[in-house]
């Protein structure tokens, strides 16, 4: 499971990158969804590089988004007690056993700006910049987003 942040803003974007990022429901810089691992996904992630920056989801990203996380009806104590602890509902969603939607999670998650900052917003991840894939990195970004 991928996560997905958006970096930059809307000013100057062009018309296939911004439907790109509509699809992916990445509106506003610092939101964050989920992804599955498929081809159209990853082909929508490339295409809007430039943008955003994401990377493989492990067990601790997944529990701070699911903190951070709105939840349609209700908070996150009633779905605790429905589904079991936040760890569990982290792996399940993980393996996939579950979908954010069963548990009523909204398909954005409202993150604040990372502590300390980005790096440079218009370099890629592999040259010293905040943008593109990041692998394993992306928990440590989330962490720093909380």
């Amino acid at each position: 499971m991928y996560a997905a942040i958006r970096v930059r803003g809307t000013v100057g974007v062009r018309k296939d990158i911004t439907k790109a990022l509509e699809h992916l429901n990445l509106n506003r810089p610092n939101h964050c969804v989920l992804l599955k691992e498929n081809e159209t996904n990853q082909g929508m992630l490339q295409k809007t590089k430039d943008y955003i920056t994401w990377g493989e989801l492990n067990k601790d990203g997944a529990k701070h988004l699911l903190k951070r996380a709105d939840y349609k009806n209700g908070e996150l104590e009633e779905i605790t007690e429905k589904h079991g602890s936040i760890e569990e509902i982290a792996t399940k969603i993980l393996k996939e056993e579950i979908k954010p939607e069963e548990i009523n999670m909204k398909p954005v998650i409202r993150l604040h700006p990372p502590r300390k900052g980005y790096k440079k917003t218009k370099r890629s991840y592999t040259e010293n910049g905040s943008l593109g894939y990041r692998g394993e990195e992306i928990n440590k970004l989330i962490y720093r987003m909380r």
